[in-house]
């Protein structure tokens, strides 16, 4: 075996641990001779908790051509992986537990009925040798949606897409309680909420920017009265936010973050997506599946587009998850009933305003802005609640969602 790595290699990844990491997943492949390259998946920064790489696997073998590429996951190497060990950790479980069982129940449906599910080759969750090797999605056709320019609102037919897969990915926990109390049991336990929890809020300091993020979109509303209605949640809105992700009657695994940053797609020649592969579940939880849906609604499209399409979406969701249920003989008015899906939207949708006066600073900021933003968080700095820079989208879509709610009567219901 030789081990010839590339010059360019970036230091974030130059450690005797990850070598070996890739030596272990070119075992499992049959590999014995080879170099391999590395090159990071995003820009260099764009990340505060995980460093991505590509690493591309060329075996040189005389006899053989063999070429193959993965996605390596570490946590970035700073005082922040201490810190972040948890979120690392709970996306092992999730790749280690979680996606197993999924794949195992969906083998008795055939391809074509199956959501796709992203596979782990290797997964380490010892601190300070935290890793996962993931299959890398984009040797296999999928990207990420590049119509959603600067992070603004995206188009509708993928909005549709991704909560018809996101039923189904609902849907295996469902099919999993109904057939495996125990593992149910077993899995709901193990993903209780991490995010709002105080040892972990406390340990990382991420209170202080859920609520710099929340002053800054208050800083930006322009309806005086609804500024100061929300201005008097400030003090108790991680416990608002904790009493919203607690279980209710009705819970799945959460994926936890979804927005379209947090998902792949395929597409045809025209454009359509025909695929989607949902990625990044540090934050998995056991709750009620529309927090998936609000939060996703919320943080990727705006006013206009709720108001036209809202409805519609709720009766696709649901249409989905009672299809997907059907192919394991499970009546969707038994497991989750109509009207008990429209009352927990209603019960949720403000938590809609909630997570996107706190998450749009990080969905309409630049990549480097939001690293220094979060970064003097950690540092104990709270004065973080200006925006940075002339950010007219962050702006427009704070004054978007609180105008909205203030529109259809909801912001009472929160204040």
């Amino acid at each position: 075996m030789s081990l010839e790595v590339n010059t360019s290699e970036p230091d974030e990844f130059n450690n005797d641990e990850l070598h070996k990491y890739i030596e272990e997943y070119a075992k499992t492949m049959g590999i014995k001779e080879f170099t391999y390259h590395v090159e990071y998946v995003c820009g260099r920064g764009d990340n505060f908790i995980s460093n991505l790489f590509r690493v591309f696997i060329k075996e040189t073998n005389d006899c053989k051509d063999a070429n193959v590429s993965v996605v390596v996951k570490t946590l970035v190497n700073t005082v922040r992986q201490d810190l972040f060990n948890q979120l690392h950790a709970r996306e092992v479980l999730v790749y280690d537990k979680v996606i197993p069982a999924f794949e195992d129940i969906q083998m008795r449906l055939i391809e074509d009925q199956r959501i796709v599910l992203p596979k782990s080759f290797v997964s380490c969750d010892t601190k300070g040798k935290e890793v996962l090797i993931l299959e890398d999605l984009k040797a296999k056709g999928y990207a990420m949606e590049t119509n959603f320019e600067k992070y603004d609102t995206i188009q509708y037919q993928h909005v549709c897409f991704a909560l018809t897969e996101l039923a189904k990915f609902h849907g295996l926990s469902f099919v999993i309680q109904h057939e495996q109390p125990d593992n149910h049991r077993d899995l709901a336990e193990q993903f209780s909420d991490l995010i709002y929890k105080d040892s972990f809020l406390n340990k990382t300091l991420l209170r202080n920017h859920f609520q710099d993020s929340f002053n800054m979109s208050l800083n930006v509303i322009e309806d005086v009265e609804a500024k100061k209605k929300l201005e008097q949640i400030e003090c108790k809105l991680l416990e608002i936010l904790r009493k919203y992700v607690e279980p209710r009657t009705y819970n799945v695994l959460c994926h936890g973050d979804m927005w379209i940053n947090n998902m792949v797609f395929k597409h045809d020649d025209e454009g359509n997506p025909t695929k989607v592969c949902f990625i990044d579940f540090q934050a998995m939880r056991y709750a009620s599946p529309v927090i998936d849906i609000v939060y996703f609604i919320y943080l990727c499209t705006d006013s206009e587009f709720r108001s036209q399409h809202f409805f519609t979406l709720q009766d696709l969701y649901y249409d989905s998850l009672k299809q997907f249920l059907n192919l394991y003989q499970l009546d969707v008015s038994i497991i989750y009933p109509k009207e008990e899906f429209v009352k927990d939207l209603n019960y949720y949708m403000s938590l809609g305003l909630l997570v996107a006066l706190v998450e749009l600073r990080v969905i309409t900021t630049t990549p480097e802005d939001d690293a220094i933003l979060r970064g003097s968080s950690l540092a104990g700095n709270s004065n973080t609640s200006e925006v940075p820079g002339e950010n007219n989208l962050f702006i427009h879509r704070v004054n978007d969602v609180v105008n909205e709610f203030v529109s259809n009567g909801l912001l009472d219901s929160i204040t």
